[in-house]
């Protein structure tokens, strides 16, 4: 006991630790003496799980997902602007992600594996308000992290009296994409944009307006959502129904942050929520 405590003073990790105590088995072993059980060892085997937890907690905080607020949209956004039909797709991801409260990996191309309409992002999964401007658009999630059935949910975004509209930048870019297979994020070229390549390319826009990126991640979309309906006071039932999870859960309590308000109320999902100007 008092050899590991001394070994992970050390600085030494929880895996490190377990070839240590493998030499020394092996040592007695080679000197004719018995092979000790470490497993038997209640103590022992308590004080090596509390050093991998430490380890799983020092690396959660060191890679703290920060929320994604107005400012941040609004870099997006100008950065987007000169990119042409790239930066339409881009800002259209943005937009259908903070708005529709969705990871990035729910609305983008798959990563690793090959593309399937029965669980990814297509064309046919978006639909439109039948009106000459639309108002909502409706997107259909087939697949999450937490819907492994794939019973599927809809998302729908509404078109906002701002110039961050998430209808206007979800139907511009439907103009350039123009119908056909595939992901539904997918460039002239057939290359469906993946989580990994829209991370850098966000990473990348704030970089360029000043902003820092540290913390910025493909779920920092959805707990911006989240956060900034807790903080335009959305009832447990409309955060809920937003974020698709309940908010006394404690990944839904992680998202929400303790933010400055300001008087702009926009339309997330039918929920007035003020957001940070």
């Amino acid at each position: 006991m008092a050899y590991v405590v001394t070994l992970a003073r050390e600085g030494l990790k929880a895996g490190t630790v377990k070839y240590h105590l493998a030499g020394m088995r092996m040592t007695q072993i080679k000197a004719g003496m018995a092979a000790p059980d470490w497993g038997t060892m209640d103590r022992l085997t308590q004080l090596r799980k509390g050093l991998a937890r430490m380890e799983v907690v020092g690396k959660r905080d060191d890679l703290r997902r920060e929320p994604v607020k107005w400012h941040h949209m609004r870099a997006m956004q100008a950065a987007w602007t000169t990119k042409g039909e790239k930066g339409k797709m881009l800002w259209a991801a943005a937009c259908m992600c903070f708005f529709g409260c969705l990871r990035a990996g729910e609305a983008l191309a798959p990563e690793g594996v090959e593309f399937d309409a029965k669980a990814h992002l297509s064309w046919g999964d978006v639909q439109l308000e039948d009106a000459p401007s639309p108002k909502w658009i409706r997107v259909r999630i087939k697949e999450s992290k937490t819907d492994r059935m794939r019973v599927g949910a809809f998302v729908t975004l509404h078109r906002t009296d701002l110039d961050v509209c998430p209808v206007r930048a979800v139907l511009v870019f439907m103009v350039c994409r123009a119908s056909g297979p595939g992901p539904f994020f997918t460039g002239r070229d057939g290359v469906g944009l993946t989580r990994r390549d829209f991370v850098v390319e966000v990473r990348k826009a704030l970089v360029e307006r000043g902003i820092p990126e540290a913390g910025i991640s493909g779920h920092s979309f959805r707990i911006g959502a989240v956060t900034a309906a807790a903080a335009g006071g959305a009832s447990e039932e409309e955060v809920k129904a937003l974020g698709r999870c309940s908010l006394s859960s404690p990944c839904c309590q992680s998202y929400i942050e303790q933010n400055s308000i300001a008087n702009k109320h926009i339309r997330m999902r039918g929920i007035n929520v003020i957001m940070i100007p």
